[in-house]
């Protein structure tokens, strides 16, 4: 016949059981409300932030990710490394090589420019086309300007007729303008194009090719800016292990004397991991539940003043992420719980 410690060891062993850590989160509803609330406010910040990258993603690069062609041809900087659409110059004679391979390579010109219209102005990235005919304002500038279909506005030094107001994209956070490259050329006094837009992928001399997937590292200061955002975010996730690790840790080093007890009475050590894991998910997806709910919330609301684009699944990708950290955290601090010895643990 089974003894009663042998009977609640074979019971606490018997299955996947966070009954004493549940007991703990009730008996100490503060402290483990206080570190839930730590994790959500860290999980707020990083669904936030990552909503707050791909809106200034967009801004910076929507009109050349919307680009047509495979490959982007641009000019080589000093270091060897493509120039940006604003700096790259394209000459007569490499378009024409460009067109030996590919006849139907586009010409492309970037340049930022001024626009008035009615004694009004704004900045506008002018975008001109080898392969287009018509002139197309991008809503933000027509509203500013009181444009639509058929106003006439100057670009740069050029006057035209505005024939669509349509989305065209934002390159390096300024609003597009489309027209054709003999109007750009005029409205800009640029000589030389800036970009060939091709489907082959080689280019000639002095040149740089680009796939479409990297065409954005053509915008200026794009890469700094999104990398800035992207360490912040890995800072974040860093620190919401770091936070759980120390917080699981200083908790372990103070329930050893309590779960000695229970290894005395014959539960198993991986009764105690899984326990000690099944309390910090506990706690863990709490602050995530909150924090990512009040942040996509938070994204909604702040999405018509400020540049954020919220993205479900990168949302669900980063707290998941934040998760697996934390009980990656969590195991680390409860290491101590598979080597405690239930006589030295009580003696302490």
């Amino acid at each position: 016949m089974s003894s009663p410690g042998e009977l609640l060891g074979e019971q606490l062993s018997g299955g996947f059981d966070v009954y004493i850590g549940w007991r703990e989160i009730r008996d100490a509803k503060g402290r483990f409300a206080l570190i839930s609330g730590v994790i959500a406010l860290l999980s707020l910040m990083v669904v936030m932030l990552s909503a707050l990258t791909s809106g200034l993603d967009a801004e910076s690069t929507s009109a050349v990710r919307a680009l047509p062609g495979d490959t982007v041809i641009t000019q080589a900087a000093a270091g060897g490394e493509a120039s940006s659409l604003t700096d790259s110059r394209v000459g007569d004679a490499a378009v024409g090589h460009v067109r030996d391979d590919d006849p139907q390579a586009t010409v492309l010109g970037v340049a930022t420019t001024r626009v008035t219209a009615d004694g009004r102005a704004a900045a506008a990235a002018a975008f001109g086309f080898s392969d287009t005919d018509e002139v197309t304002v991008d809503s933000e500038t027509a509203a500013s300007l009181g444009l639509s279909a058929g106003s006439t506005v100057v670009v740069g030094t050029e006057k035209v007729r505005v024939d669509e107001v349509a989305d065209t994209g934002k390159y390096a956070h300024t609003p597009v303008i489309r027209m054709p490259y003999s109007t750009w050329m005029s409205a800009t006094g640029r000589d030389a194009a800036s970009a060939v837009l091709t489907a082959a992928a080689s280019a000639p001399g002095g040149m740089v090719a680009t796939s479409h997937g990297d065409a954005m590292s053509l915008v200026p200061g794009y890469k700094s800016e999104h990398s800035s955002l992207l360490l912040i975010q890995g800072l974040l996730l860093a620190i919401s292990a770091i936070v759980v690790c120390g917080f699981f840790a200083v908790w372990t080093g103070q329930r050893v004397r309590s779960l000695a007890v229970v290894r005395a009475m014959g539960a198993g050590r991986n009764y105690l991991i899984r326990d000690g894991l099944g309390q910090a998910a506990v706690v863990l997806f709490a602050g995530l539940l909150v924090g990512g709910g009040v942040g996509a919330i938070g994204a909604a609301i702040a999405s018509g003043t400020v540049p954020i684009a919220f993205d479900a699944w990168s949302m669900i990708a980063l707290l998941a992420g934040m998760a697996v950290l934390g009980l990656a955290g969590a195991a680390v601090a409860l290491r101590p719980l598979v080597k405690v010895d239930p006589l030295t643990a009580l003696n302490r």
